[in-house]
């Protein structure tokens, strides 16, 4: 069916992304993941359902530790008790926040960017049931990421060269995604090693 058949509203509210430069703004965490703004002189909004993608996330305890709690004001400019997150913490914030708006598509690209390479893990980890329910299209240039995927499109100069489960494209042991997997999987141990001694 043609995307513009469809009603504009209709379709983004099914749809819920994460970018390599996604944006967080100098509100608090819960309007950050919510996008929901409230009055601070009213009583707190409930939290509860933010929480628990925070939590989802491994932010959690960073958040409970606040001042502020998931209130707390992210960034200095508007608040001397904000709080600075690193860029893998920041990212998580983003990817809570994709996962908040409950879409049925979920499009993730690169989301795991900033993140060191355990951060990264434990998102992959929990990548399935984070998305539970939902239909997921993961882009990235690690191929570590794709093993976790039902089926992997691979795309060479614009043009698809594969589609298949990393198990069966591993067989094919002269397709570029068996190339480009065993190069970063060499480097990676090379890495290791060196780091090692």
């Amino acid at each position: 069916m043609d995307i513009f058949d469809y009603d504009y509203r209709t379709y983004m509210n099914a749809i819920s992304a994460v970018f390599q430069d996604y944006k967080l703004f100098n509100f608090s965490i819960f309007e950050n993941v919510t996008c929901k703004p409230f009055n601070r002189n009213e009583e707190k909004p409930d939290s509860s359902s933010a929480m628990e993608v925070l939590n989802e996330v491994g932010l959690g305890d960073k958040i409970k530790s606040l001042k502020d709690g998931i209130f707390t004001y992210f960034g200095k400019n508007y608040d001397e008790n904000g709080t600075e997150f690193s860029g893998g913490q920041s990212q998580k914030v983003a990817i809570a926040r994709a996962l908040y708006k409950q879409a049925d598509l979920v499009i993730l690209d690169e989301p795991t960017s900033a993140l060191d390479p355990l951060a990264e893990a434990e998102i992959y980890q929990n990548f399935n049931e984070l998305t539970k329910g939902k239909t997921a299209i993961y882009i990235s240039h690690r191929m570590s990421s794709s093993v976790f995927c039902d089926r992997i499109l691979v795309l060479d100069g614009g043009t698809v060269s594969d589609f298949d489960t990393h198990e069966n494209l591993m067989k094919k042991t002269e397709s570029l995604y068996y190339k480009l997997f065993d190069s970063q999987a060499k480097n990676y141990s090379e890495g290791l090693s060196a780091a090692a001694n």
